[in-house]
């Protein structure tokens, strides 16, 4: 990649067997590709399983699509036994809502994580602003939002301008996740913890 960045967007990502699960790893390792047949060849991005641990959520970029800067990564959700696999975003309950209803950048959603409400939070381009740093080159900021289980009801609940990434529930119901901020400090030694309830409020780090 030309930059940490880049490995995020599907104009960058390379197709690959996907999801897997390992059995028998530590006598006879064996594994089983849960979405072989029910999704086409793509590329698959920080999946997260249910607290039931009965379903899986993740990031899919389809790569039948041949144009390269169209390819996208979008929130999908399967069986943990890959009986069934369906897109939760970019779907008719999902608006595709931007800031001021701007076209700045292609959406791309991906990072989800399960919430203890039953909704999930992403990491997605749907504010369409760019980092800060990057120039001419391609390469948007993307804060966590979140949404309903069926991909409803999409909202922002960070409004940061930076890179954010990660995003994981504590013991306590709370989203922890990384930021690139580099506001008076080194860009690139390190990126912070943060964290904030699944409705956005109470913001720390």
């Amino acid at each position: 990649y030309g930059h940490m960045v880049d490995q995020y967007l599907g104009r960058h990502s390379s197709p690959a067997p996907g999801l897997a699960v390992l059995s028998n790893w530590k006598d006879n390792p064996q594994i089983k590709h849960l979405h072989k047949h029910t999704l086409p060849e793509g590329s698959v991005l920080h999946p997260d399983l249910s607290f039931d641990a009965k379903k899986i959520i993740f990031g899919f970029c389809d790569h039948t699509e041949k144009n390269r800067d169209r390819r996208r990564y979008w929130i999908y959700e399967m069986a943990a036994d890959g009986s069934w696999v369906k897109q939760l975003t970019v779907t008719p309950p999902d608006k595709l809502e931007t800031w001021d209803n701007r076209a700045t950048v292609v959406i791309e959603d991906w990072d989800p994580c399960y919430l203890p409400d039953g909704g999930f939070a992403f990491i997605t381009t749907r504010c369409q602003s760019f980092g800060r740093c990057h120039g001419g080159r391609f390469n948007p900021a993307w804060p966590l939002y979140r949404c309903a289980p069926d991909g409803a009801d999409v909202r922002q609940i960070s409004f940061n301008n930076e890179n954010e990434y990660e995003p994981s529930v504590l013991n306590d119901g709370r989203v922890v996740y990384t930021r690139w901020e580099y506001t008076n400090r080194h860009e690139m030694w390190f990126h912070m913890l943060w964290w904030c309830c699944p409705d956005g409020t109470e913001v720390s780090n």
